[in-house]
């Protein structure tokens, strides 16, 4: 009798309880350790078996992508490389084995990076652009073609980035665009691209914090997300990329601050509430050329 709280089998059979299947677009944030023990597999097996399991589920024609941030290059102003640079050890090993596989591909970008392999995963993860949640980023593709999210012993609410995209194409005020100036390399050749990103403005004053399990309960409740038991944890599906973006358009109708746990404290007359700007002046008069 295999040891453990799950096995390959069950990984494969997980996903396909929740919907997924051949030729799926999947994005898969992970936390490995909350499902348990897997049977009859070394801890560094345990990657390579899950990577496997979950392709098979979606064959040769389905898409399989990770979460790949390099936060360092925000926090710290360390150079990123596509190739070279770790994941952040947050996201998991996991996402760590998918961006080493030789034939993966990963986002210019490091905020918020995606990494993947299959058909459509160069399209996705690799296009020529720097922007972090903008045209063509991997976020963007995800909404193009209708991906499906799958959590993997995490909840939607602690891996769920894709809010950052519906925030920043609906156009909330607590989010301004940032332009970085920190080197990007592809294994060790530079990538000349401005690299931006929709970013939460860090002014303690706005009171600005997060608070997206509210979106996940309104997306339960809808039908929208999806479940299966595997090992001592639970797998979460969404089917459709464009659903959630739907749901979450139509909550900032509703209220611009929904995915913040109270509205912003911003300041009258500082940005991004500085009121009228008086008079249209030309360029001639605001940059006083002669």
């Amino acid at each position: 009798m295999p040891s453990g709280d799950y096995s390959e089998d069950d990984v494969y059979d997980a996903p396909r309880e929740t919907g997924v299947n051949e030729g799926y677009l999947i994005y898969m944030p992970s936390a490995l350790f909350a499902l348990g023990k897997m049977a009859d597999t070394l801890l560094r097996e345990i990657p390579d078996r899950i990577y496997k399991a979950v392709r098979s589920v979606i064959g040769s024609e389905g898409t399989l992508t990770v979460p790949a941030s390099f936060d360092d290059y925000a926090r710290f102003g360390t150079p990123y490389d596509t190739r070279r640079s770790r994941v952040d050890p947050g996201q998991g090993g996991l996402s760590q084995f998918v961006a080493d596989l030789p034939t993966s591909f990963r986002s210019y970008f490091p905020l918020n990076a995606v990494a993947g392999t299959g058909p459509d995963a160069q399209e996705v993860c690799h296009v020529w652009s720097g922007t972090s949640y903008g045209a063509r980023s991997a976020w963007d593709m995800f909404y193009e073609r209708d991906a499906a999210f799958l959590f993997l012993g995490i909840a939607p609410n602690q891996a769920f980035n894709y809010i950052y995209y519906i925030q920043q194409r609906f156009g909330v005020p607590h989010l301004y665009y940032k332009l970085y100036t920190v080197p990007v390399y592809e294994d060790g050749k530079s990538i000349d691209l401005p690299i931006t990103s929709a970013v939460r403005c860090l002014d303690g004053r706005y009171r600005i914090r997060e608070n997206v399990e509210k979106f996940e309960v309104d997306l339960r409740q809808k039908g929208i997300i999806r479940q299966a038991s595997l090992g001592r944890g639970t797998v979460y599906m969404m089917p459709s990329a464009r659903e959630v973006f739907n749901e979450g358009i139509e909550k900032f109708r509703q209220d611009i601050f929904y995915f913040l746990a109270e509205p912003s404290a911003f300041v009258p007359g500082e940005i991004p509430m500085d009121g009228a700007t008086g008079k249209m002046k030309t360029d001639r008069d605001r940059f006083a050329m002669s």
